[in-house]
């Protein structure tokens, strides 16, 4: 695989997860805060349970701080740890990748030709290149 080829399942991965946990602290906040009617209309409904949008934890915490910031420093946490999650995850996938390469054609790939490479590429000829003189 190329070292230039895009790795969309590498980058989808990780929004994944950044989406996953900013969710997850929308919803732990708004569990700890007792689905107050203040936080706005859910998106929808899950049973009993209301789902908001993933990113509605971001406005919330910047207007009902002052009114529970140990709730809000919980989410934070929750929210956060998907930056350190995403780095983690990336960084395995781009080791697992990289010991999956069979034929390394990066720096330190180098070696000698075999004679029938030399040969092949018209090296050994009566004319031409001699190699290593003037």
């Amino acid at each position: 695989m190329s070292a230039t080829k895009i790795l969309w399942g590498q980058i989808l991965t990780v929004f994944a997860i950044v989406l996953l946990t900013t969710w997850s602290a929308t919803e732990w906040t708004a569990y700890r805060l007792g689905f107050q009617p203040q936080l706005g209309p859910p998106w929808f409904m899950l049973g009993d349970w209301p789902i908001y949008y993933p990113w509605s934890f971001f406005p919330w915490w910047y207007f009902y701080d002052a009114y529970a910031p140990p709730i809000f420093v919980e989410g934070a946490y929750i929210a956060a740890s998907g930056g350190f999650i995403s780095i983690a995850v990336a960084i395995g996938m781009s080791v697992w990748r990289a010991r999956e390469a069979k034929n390394a054609e990066t720096f330190g790939s180098a070696r000698w030709a075999h004679d029938d490479e030399v040969r092949g590429a018209g090296l050994l000829g009566e004319d031409g290149v001699v190699l290593g003189k003037y």
